[in-house]
């Protein structure tokens, strides 16, 4: 019971943070955003819920119905069963190899991406999945290299002896922070990395035959992701030990501030382009977290 709770209450934040995004990026366009729906447009994720879920889902003639029906939802189980590892003291069970199993989840989460581009048959959604997979198995590289330094500097794989350490990852290692950042924005496929939805090239990419719940699905996924990605950035770099009530406030702080970076990038950087992202990834990015691993990982044995 405590953990559909717990489902619940992340689906309910990840409703309101994509009304927040859209608040958001009104102010920095200098317009209203949602407004209609409740005081100052609060009530406006359930009014897209309540449209979303009971709108006519239509299967495309010539798509793989079977594939097209479990994409969405492979996406979003992806996305929301990694909240099992959620680092917390009050849990009376303790999941053992987290990080590993994070690891796992997202590097499957290419074959919810893969199908729903490629079942659809659309030549728009398929490109936008071809480029979403490249992109996401690139940086996937670079993401599991990255994560892996505060692992040797921490010597455990335990997201709550993160947070019991209290160690400040990110005064002790801001390059890899920084790194850290912007392989987030391209696993996320954020702005200003969101190629698989270009919609001057792509019509909003392997989403482009989806509609009512399934698109529902995919976006509650996609904003779930992020979520968890604020709160994993949290425990590993801003850490702030096991300080009781104070401690789980500011991890709450940083939850929700890393979530607000996410909409703050969307709405002030534009998209890079697809060539040179790539290329920074192996060229750039990939050859500097293994040498910053190899430094770490020497230092650590010293001290």
């Amino acid at each position: 019971m405590s953990h559909v709770l717990a489902i619940l209450i992340i689906l309910l934040g990840v409703a309101f943070l994509i009304v927040v995004e859209r608040k958001g990026l009104g102010m920095m366009q200098f317009r209203q955003g949602p407004n209609k729906v409740g005081l100052k447009g609060m009530l406006q994720p359930i009014a897209d819920g309540v449209k979303l879920f009971t709108k006519e889902f239509s299967l495309p003639y010539s798509s793989f119905i079977g594939v097209y029906l479990a994409g969405p939802f492979l996406c979003f189980f992806l996305s929301y069963c990694v909240w099992v590892v959620f680092p917390s003291f009050y849990s009376t069970s303790r999941f053992d190899l987290p990080v590993l199993f994070i690891l796992c989840v997202s590097s499957s989460h290419v074959f919810g991406v893969f199908l729903v581009g490629w079942s659809a048959d659309s030549r728009y959604s398929f490109l936008g999945a071809m480029r979403g997979v490249a992109q996401t198995i690139s940086y996937e590289i670079v993401f599991t290299t990255i994560i892996l330094i505060p692992l040797v500097m921490i010597s455990c794989l335990s997201l709550v002896d993160f947070r019991v350490s209290g160690m400040g990852m990110f005064l002790m290692c801001m390059e890899v922070f920084l790194m850290w950042m912007i392989v987030s924005l391209a696993e996320l496929n954020r702005a200003p990395f969101d190629f698989v939805e270009g919609e001057s090239e792509l019509v909003s990419g392997y989403t482009v035959e989806f509609g009512g719940a399934g698109f529902a699905l995919i976006a509650l996924g996609e904003y779930g992701s992020i979520f968890f990605m604020s709160m994993l950035t949290g425990v590993i770099f801003l850490s702030v030990g096991s300080g009781g009530a104070i401690s789980n406030l500011m991890f709450s702080v940083w939850m929700v501030l890393f979530s607000y970076f996410f909409v703050g990038i969307r709405g002030s950087m534009p998209r890079y382009r697809y060539d040179l992202l790539m290329s920074f990834c192996w060229t750039k990015l990939l050859p500097l977290s293994l040498s910053l691993l190899a430094f770490y990982f020497c230092l650590g044995i010293l001290f």
